[in-house]
């Protein structure tokens, strides 16, 4: 019984690489970003339109941007927000240039919105490089949250698909890692674990995406960018394991053809 219980947390701890909670966000949100993000979004609340535009990137500053901003400044006005917080951000510096985009979810007594401000450093200032805002049913969490209701028939197939992929990699390594007189075994055993190709579905939405030039590892993942971001499961193809199989066979034959000589 005990040994099948350490597969079974082997096995989880192989499939879920799952990111999660406020702390990871926050590790992930620049103070002085998270700033100056909730200040370019007062301006719309207090109906500065004409300064939120002067912040964007020149590039942006055309009239249909205006008429934009405009929409935006009229989902905000005068709203009094009793909650405001970082449920996406992400950094990302080139050329010395740090390009950083938040997401906010913020609640007011008229409902719930998410906003996302883009920024860029530049020449010891800051401009805009991106600007959203749409209002929402609900929490985030209610809208991604995990659920098998209402999923259709491919959200079961990919969990099997999932789990299989996890099977043969995880059950693969474990059978090379045990054959003590192969060559380079643990090398097989991790190249056992490795996917080819990423097949990633939304648990949120259902959009499903396939980049056909990935590696990974594990083969099979459960992956949140957020307390509030939507799950995606991802497999790749078992290629390691296959290959990990193909030279276990090869050594065991030449160890038998050895021991007839």
């Amino acid at each position: 019984m005990t040994s099948h219980v350490r597969a079974l947390k082997i096995v989880l701890a192989f499939l879920l690489v799952a990111c999660s909670g406020t702390d990871m966000v926050a590790r992930f949100t620049p103070p002085d970003a998270d700033v100056r993000a909730r200040n370019y979004l007062a301006l719309f609340v207090h109906d500065r339109v004409d300064s939120a535009a002067d912040r964007l990137v020149p590039a942006l500053q055309t009239q249909e941007t205006e008429t934009q901003l405009k929409k935006i400044a009229e989902l905000l006005h005068n709203q009094r927000f009793d909650t405001t917080r970082v449920v996406g951000a992400s950094t990302n510096t080139i050329n010395a240039i740090r390009h950083v985009n938040l997401a906010h979810e913020l609640h007011s007594p008229t409902g719930w919105l998410l906003t996302n401000v883009a920024t860029v450093d530049s020449a010891k200032t800051w401009f805009v490089e991106g600007i959203s805002a749409h209002t929402m049913p609900g929490p985030l969490e209610v809208e991604t949250q995990f659920t098998f209701a209402g999923r259709s028939a491919v959200y079961f197939v990919w969990l099997v698909l999932l789990g299989a992929v996890v099977i043969i990699s995880l059950g693969t390594a474990l059978f090379i890692a045990t054959r003590r007189g192969m060559p380079n075994r643990w090398i097989w055993t991790l190249v056992a674990c490795l996917g080819g190709g990423a097949f990633r579905l939304n648990w949120a939405t259902g959009a499903i995406n396939v980049n056909p030039f990935n590696v990974q590892v594990p083969s099979g993942s459960i992956f949140r960018a957020g307390p509030a971001a939507p799950w995606v499961f991802t497999f790749a193809l078992p290629i390691g394991a296959v290959f990990a199989l193909r030279r276990y066979r090869e050594w065991r034959l030449g160890t038998e053809r050895s021991a007839t000589d």
